[in-house]
């Protein structure tokens, strides 16, 4: 089983959404937005998925486990209700995809990375 760490702030989407990901197979380990990489890297996930807000663009954390030897390799997937705003700004992102139109595309990206990596 594959190890996804779900990082969102609204406490509503993040429980849909790890419902919607376990039911596809990824154990899922669910944080605030003030996680650490070091806490990220005690999990040992196989991919992130990192929720964007205009408030919090989740690029310092993106950035973050980027700039990381040991976390650079995990694929990080920025879900976005702006999806211009999220690809323009944030650049240290694998993936960036629509919030929250596009679940399936979700589960099928967070699929393809995990496996990748």
């Amino acid at each position: 089983m594959k190890k996804l760490i779900l990082i969102e702030e609204d406490t509503d989407v993040r429980e849909m959404l790890a419902f919607v990901l376990e039911n596809n197979g990824f154990e899922i380990s669910r944080a605030a937005k003030d996680i650490t990489v070091d806490e990220i890297l005690t999990i040992k996930p196989h991919v992130i998925i990192v929720g964007y807000s205009a408030i919090d663009p989740a690029n310092d954390l993106a950035e973050a486990l980027k700039a990381n030897d040991l976390s650079n390799l995990i694929p990080v997937i920025i879900y976005s209700p702006n999806l211009d705003a999220a690809t323009a700004i944030n650049k240290y992102a694998d993936a960036v995809i629509a919030k929250p139109d596009e679940l399936d595309d979700l589960v099928y990206l967070a699929n393809r990375l995990a496996y990748k990596n």
